[in-house]
């Protein structure tokens, strides 16, 4: 008589359905990534040649392996599951194992606890590692790419409003090189300091090129004094709280979004918007993992002469380009406030979701 394991994976066949599922995951996420960066390295050859030390490159491509993750991990998890699940019944290896009394339910437990798995690492992933994979892209890119092409991607001018509610207005600010560019200290009305570079991070900051306006009795602001390099004791910057002010919301953590959600979720401007979007954005896409497991399952079981394999592959491919997609469009018409964040994201969620753990419990 068949006994239930207590614990997963202490059965000899849950071992099997894991060891498989693995075995083909690592190879599918191995095989996908190592064709983007031959492909990606290819059409960069000059450029790496030229500007790049081998050491950079490694660390290019292994920060874009962790960026693409949410994408690449469970598509792989998606076709290692189609794998296994039709090998599995293309030789009955289903139909002996429920034969000795074991439900289709019992058998599809070890896929569901790799999606679970899975998804909580996309998580992990979200939190630790993806934050500092996209500052490291951005040190590379801030290294390796002209300031004049760095305004042309980023013309508009951004504002800080440091703790002592002076503000202060910049065009760029170079993550490499770690200064401001470009940059207006507005001390108050009467007194503005522009500063051609500006190091916030040294002992005391330090200004180059350095212009003083004041603002003179014809109520006019004139240039009082200028500098070549000048001190600013009296600024104080939060490294923290500056960073996250400099990182847009797509390059945070979820706990550093968490920390600037607007209260009960009432946006009141766009940069709130943008906030509460892709928290909930984040918050969703590693369920992907789970839906790559269960969406596909129903098909991979049936118990017929002449399984459609191909089919299985083409539709469950479709239906996983589209529902990332559908997430990407739902964050788009969040951030630009069409919808509510929590309707543009969490509807078709919902829905995809719903639908597809439907068809699996069914079973």
């Amino acid at each position: 008589m068949y006994m239930k394991s207590k614990l997963p994976f202490q059965s000899i066949w849950e071992r099997y359905f894991f060891k498989e599922v693995v075995k083909l995951f690592f190879l599918f996420i191995g095989s996908f990534y190592g064709l983007y960066v031959l492909i990606d390295f290819s059409s960069h050859t000059s450029q790496f040649s030229t500007h790049f030390q081998w050491k950079e490159i490694f660390y290019y491509y292994f920060y874009e392996w962790i960026h693409r993750l949410d994408v690449i991990l469970p598509f792989a998890l998606m076709l290692a599951t189609i794998k296994t699940l039709c090998s599995l019944a293309i030789h009955n290896e289903l139909v002996a194992l429920m034969a000795s009394g074991m439900s289709l339910k019992t058998l599809l437990r070890p896929f569901i606890l790799i999606g679970f798995f899975f998804t909580f690492l996309m998580y992990g992933n979200t939190e630790f590692l993806l934050p500092k994979a996209q500052k490291g892209l951005k040190q590379i890119h801030d290294r390796h790419t002209s300031l004049r092409n760095k305004l042309d991607n980023r013309g508009f001018v951004q504002h800080i409003t440091l703790d002592d509610q002076t503000h202060l207005l910049f065009q760029y600010y170079d993550e490499a090189r770690q200064f401001f560019f470009d940059t207006y200290w507005i001390k108050s009305v009467d007194e503005i300091y522009r500063i051609k570079y500006l190091f916030p991070y040294l002992e005391v900051p330090l200004g180059r090129y350095v212009h003083y306006l004041t603002r003179n009795q014809n109520d006019e602001l004139v240039e009082t004094d200028s500098f070549v390099e000048k001190e600013f004791p009296q600024i104080y910057f939060n490294k923290k709280k500056l960073q996250e002010t400099l990182s847009l919301p797509e390059e945070q953590s979820l706990t550093s979004l968490i920390q600037q959600l607007p209260d009960y979720h009432q946006i009141s401007h766009e940069k709130e918007a943008q906030v509460v979007s892709h928290f909930y954005h984040k918050m969703a896409l590693p369920w992907l993992c789970l839906f790559a497991v269960i969406a596909p399952a129903p098909f991979c079981v049936k118990f017929t002469r002449r399984l459609p394999i191909f089919m299985i592959y083409a539709c469950s491919i479709f239906g996983f380009i589209t529902f990332y997609l559908t997430l990407d469009a739902a964050l788009v018409l969040a951030k630009r406030q069409v919808l509510g964040p929590v309707w543009a994201i969490w509807l078709p969620f919902s829905l995809f979701f719903t639908f597809f753990s439907y068809r699996f419990v069914k079973l």
